[in-house]
């Protein structure tokens, strides 16, 4: 529930109450002074006040279907939904100049910081790997003629670096700008490329390169946004990330870069990419639309809790990260949990209780605790609270003293960023690069707590592919994920547009040879009105990852294949028959 709905049950219940008095003082009058809506006594009003407050919560917890179940579920096997999603954003990290001479790698994790917000500065932390060479993007060409569709990318040495020295193997672009072009972007150089070739900017050396040679990025399991359990189903992560930053996916590695070396040239090489098809007009990509040494970033970070005096006289303990301004920070997880008996060196670990883990330990003196996420009374978001397993020597022992691990948010704070606002260095940042936010900056999502679309989640425990085969199962599937969509109108209005751009689903059984033998698999149909979608670039995007989410439904042994076909255009996209991630070959 959120702040909002938990207003409206205080509400209720105060003006149920005041009403209740009004009647009760018509068949009493003589508590008519005390209780009619006249009265004005302030005493009488804090008691009211004080009695709604208390049964709009006791209203709000059996609304909720009973959470401790639920909740209990999901957090063992989807841990990540009773998370908060934080804010998110593109960075572009810049070589400096006579400063990086070769190839270094920015690792998953490099932390970074915002500027200050009301005295606090986000604390950011990248997704992928960045791999860092002198070399920037200069320009950008599209070139229209009888022949064909021409798409050049000048890349351009910086410093006097020499091209054998950098040991290139592939170049990682992301598409940005206005989104349907860098949707169409992504929709013509992973559809509609014959051939590209590499030239070098100084002389007549050339090699040529399939169009295989551009790879898709975001889909492997190394490449997520947020920490994710290894429990965790693919699919549906897919789906959750997709909702909440698609920049995500318009990433594209250019591999098989190894012959630049041989060019001996100091000032670089040309990317040119010959088209199948023209250009769509009016989205003409300009240099703006390729960036070079992107990563997505998420609003995470870790921190300590405050100390918590353990004497099992509580059932639970809120927990608060340990700050100047608590208010400023949100709990995403719960990483550790220690304790040390006051007055001796004892010291204890306490087990996660919702865990695969659990039977590893076969000590009766184990402790465990529990985490519990409630939605915040005074403002947007969650609170957490900790309960602890209590031993017999622990019933016994002094009071304890705990020490919690957080991997926390920075709450709504960062949705006053805009790009270009996360800029600050921190004690991980490499010395040799500059960087700065190129997109928007997400707002953070409370997690979703309502009773009903928590048991939606726990139903998708029993979805196998033919729970797909029909329109509305997919909708709902989808809708359930979309998490942006219960907070923001306007989400709210193009998820709903997509979903109905979903006209027919069509699921029939197929076989193919595989290695010499007959292996049967699933072909899915989806027909789909192109109007429904921001243009053809996000149609397809949108389709891209339904058929990674479809393929990782496969059975051991099984293998799925996705066609679209627009209803309005008539265009038709394939993928190639996969077996999970790996391509049916």
């Amino acid at each position: 529930m959120t702040r909002v709905n938990f207003n409206r049950y205080y509400q209720d219940e105060l003006t149920y109450l005041r009403e209740l008095g009004e009647e009760f003082a018509r068949e009493n009058p003589k508590l008519a002074p005390f209780l009619g809506s006249q009265a004005g006594d302030p005493d009488v009003e804090r008691l009211l006040e004080g009695f709604a407050f208390l049964t709009s919560r006791l209203r709000q917890k059996l609304d909720d279907e009973f959470p401790e179940l639920s909740h209990s579920l999901i957090g063992l096997l989807w841990p990540h939904f009773l998370r908060p999603v934080p804010a998110m954003s593109i960075v572009q990290f810049t070589p400096l100049p006579h400063v990086l001479t070769g190839r270094q790698t920015v690792p998953k994790g490099v932390e970074l910081d915002s500027r200050v917000v009301e005295g606090t500065a986000c604390r950011f932390q990248t997704c992928f790997d960045v791999e860092l060479f002198p070399l920037a993007l200069t320009a950008a060409e599209l070139q229209e003629s009888a022949v064909g569709t021409v798409l050049k990318l000048r890349i351009e040495l910086l410093g006097g670096v020499s091209l054998p020295k950098l040991e290139l193997r592939s170049l990682r672009l992301h598409l940005c700008g206005q989104p349907a072009t860098a949707m169409n972007l992504y929709l013509w150089l992973t559809r509609h490329v014959r051939d590209i070739q590499v030239k070098a900017l100084e002389g007549a050396e050339s090699f040529g390169l399939s169009p295989a040679q551009v790879q898709a990025v975001g889909f492997r399991p190394e490449e997520g946004l947020l920490p994710y359990h290894d429990s965790t189903f693919m699919g549906y992560r897919l789906l959750q990330e997709y909702y909440a930053l698609p920049e995500k996916f318009l990433f594209l590695d250019i591999g098989g870069l190894e012959p630049v070396a041989e060019f001996g040239v100091d000032s670089g090489f040309e990317l040119v990419f010959h088209l199948t098809r023209p250009w769509e007009e009016g989205l003409r990509p300009k240099s703006e639309n390729f960036r070079l040494f992107c990563s997505p970033v998420v609003n995470l970070h870790k921190r300590d809790a405050e100390p918590i005096r353990l004497d099992h006289k509580q059932s639970e303990y809120r927990l608060r990260p340990a700050a100047d301004n608590p208010a400023h920070y949100e709990i995403y997880s719960v990483d550790r949990v220690q304790a040390w008996v006051q007055g001796s060196g004892e010291r204890y670990e306490y087990l996660p209780f919702e865990s695969f883990d659990f039977e590893k330990s076969t000590d009766s003196g184990s402790r465990y605790y529990r985490t519990q996420v409630k939605p915040a009374v005074t403002r947007r978001g969650v609170e957490t609270y900790l309960s602890f397993s209590a031993t017999e020597h622990s019933r016994t022992a002094a009071s304890e003293s705990v020490a919690v691990e957080l991997t926390c948010t920075n709450h709504s704070l960062p949705d006053t960023l805009r790009a270009g606002d996360i800029n600050m260095a921190t004690a991980s940042t490499p010395p040799f690069v500059s960087f700065t936010n190129i997109s928007r900056v997400t707002t953070s999502l409370a997690p979703p707590l309502e009773g009903g679309l928590q048991w939606r989640l726990i139903s998708n425990m029993a979805l196998n592919y033919s729970s797909l085969a029909s329109v509305e199962a997919l909708r709902v599937v989808l809708d359930a994920y979309d998490l942006r969509a219960r907070l923001d109108r306007q989400a709210r209005r193009v998820s709903q547009r997509r979903l109905e751009g979903i006209a027919a689903v069509d699921v029939r059984a197929i076989e193919r040879f595989h290695r010499g033998l007959p292996v049967r698999g699933l072909h899915t149909r989806l027909d789909v009105r192109e109007s429904c979608f921001g243009g053809e670039g996000d149609l397809y995007l949108f389709a891209t990852v339904l058929n990674e989410f479809f393929s990782l439904f496969a059975r051991i042994n099984s293998f799925h294949q996705l066609t679209v076909q627009g209803m309005e255009n008539g265009e038709i996209y394939e993928w190639p028959a996969k077996i999970g991630q790996q391509a049916l070959l």
